[in-house]
């Protein structure tokens, strides 16, 4: 930390604070995040950078995107309420390019080694809550949590999981790579006693990217993604507790019917899907406008105020296409393919910024990526922390991020 200005030790700090908030309430996760974004705006102000950082692509592209949804609020349907909190939470992802330019790469690196100590402490809460010991207690920290935000932190541990294997994979040494390889299967064991499909489907995925990164040629990469294939297989068949969660899903996907009243939780979602496209449909280019998806729902449902009480359809390709049309979806597509890009040129270094971006990908087939906090902001702060650590093979940290 010698030779670093006050702001610069200040984002180090905040970074790592953020590191533990994904598993904490949304309103720590809020004051950090909000932190941790205007230090790197304020340091990229003080380094002179700022118009740096405002002509990146990845800003641009992402203001591009955030921009046309606002555009599309003067069409849309919904209440100033509902614009104003719509345009509020897909305003987050604008703080990522500060974050990425502003910070050390040393620090990201470091940060992310936070969230995986952090990650495996809420595994051994989740193993020991497995066991029936805290079954009386009045509060069970991580075992109490439930909604959305439980299933974003299945997400966070499958995350946790492959960066740990990253880390132990780039570890030279032997002591070091045998905690980050522990660390890696205490994430999966937590992972495997708690009651979310989400992260159990994420973490195979995002294991295999990592495996497949550190291999080299054709023929082991093929050997490589054989072998998860097995290892998913085999951790299938001796866990009842994810055979249990998978077969409830899919009977509930069998059972469901087009017409009629629907109760089940992927009955709802199928449903959400059939109205949700054909809405999407009227309005193709340009969409319904921000945040009139929900009145829109409730003007063509019937059926039980369970059904008819959704916000969002569970989706976020799906309400991207409904309130902003093509145009947000080409601007979407055009903003990942870029921090793809940028990600695969930084080679090793830029693993963490895929593994955050398919876990994004991954997260809106069945939520609202985007669109609610709970799982915006931990992923977005993992982004931030990722683009900083990506620049490890780059220039001094006033210059450069991936690109």
């Amino acid at each position: 930390m010698a030779g670093r200005t006050l702001a610069t030790r200040f984002l180090a700090g905040a970074l790592c604070m953020a590191a533990w908030t994904p598993y904490l309430p949304l309103t720590v996760q809020y004051l950090v995040y909000g932190a941790v974004g205007f230090c790197a705006v304020a340091l990229g102000w003080q380094r002179s950078n700022w118009r740096a950082t405002a002509r990146h692509p990845l800003f641009v592209l992402a203001l591009a995107w955030w921009t046309w949804l606002l555009l599309s609020a003067t069409w849309s349907s919904a209440d100033a309420a509902a614009r104003l909190a719509h345009g509020w939470t897909y305003s987050l992802m604008l703080w990522v390019p500060w974050v990425g330019m502003a910070a050390a790469p040393e620090d990201g690196q470091r940060a992310l080694r936070h969230f995986v100590v952090a990650s495996c402490l809420v595994a051994v809460l989740w193993l020991v809550d497995a066991t029936g010991f805290t079954a009386g207690w009045p509060w069970r920290p991580i075992a109490d949590i439930t909604g959305n935000q439980r299933i974003a932190m299945s997400l966070m541990l499958a995350l946790a999981c492959a960066l740990a294997l990253d880390l132990a994979l780039r570890t030279v040494d032997r002591r070091p790579r045998l905690a980050w390889a522990a660390a890696a299967l205490l994430c999966l064991s937590g992972l495997m006693h708690q009651d979310r499909r989400t992260g159990l489907v994420a973490a195979p995925v995002l294991a295999l990217l990592v495996l497949v990164a550190h291999q080299r040629g054709w023929r082991r990469r093929v050997a490589t993604t054989a072998g998860v294939l097995l290892a998913a297989a085999l951790a299938w068949q001796l866990s009842p507790l994810v055979q249990q969660r998978f077969d409830e899903g899919l009977s509930e996907v069998r059972a469901y019917r087009s017409e009629g009243d629907v109760r089940t939780s992927w009955g709802m979602r199928l449903r959400m899907v059939e109205v949700t496209s054909r809405m999407a449909l009227e309005r193709p280019l340009a969409g319904h406008g921000l945040g009139s998806w929900a009145g829109e729902w409730r003007r063509r449902v019937t059926g039980s105020e369970l059904l008819q009480g959704h916000t969002t359809p569970h989706n976020e390709y799906l309400l991207l296409a409904f309130q902003g049309g093509l145009v947000a979806w080409a601007l979407l597509l055009a903003l990942c393919g870029r921090a793809v890009l940028g990600a695969v040129r930084h080679h090793g270094h830029g693993v963490p910024a895929l593994l955050v971006l398919v876990a994004f990908a991954w997260c809106g087939l069945t939520n609202v990526a985007l669109r609610d906090a709970k799982f915006a902001l931990p992923l977005l702060t993992m982004a931030g922390m990722a683009w900083a650590a990506a620049r490890a093979s780059s220039a001094p940290p006033s210059s450069k991020m991936p690109s």
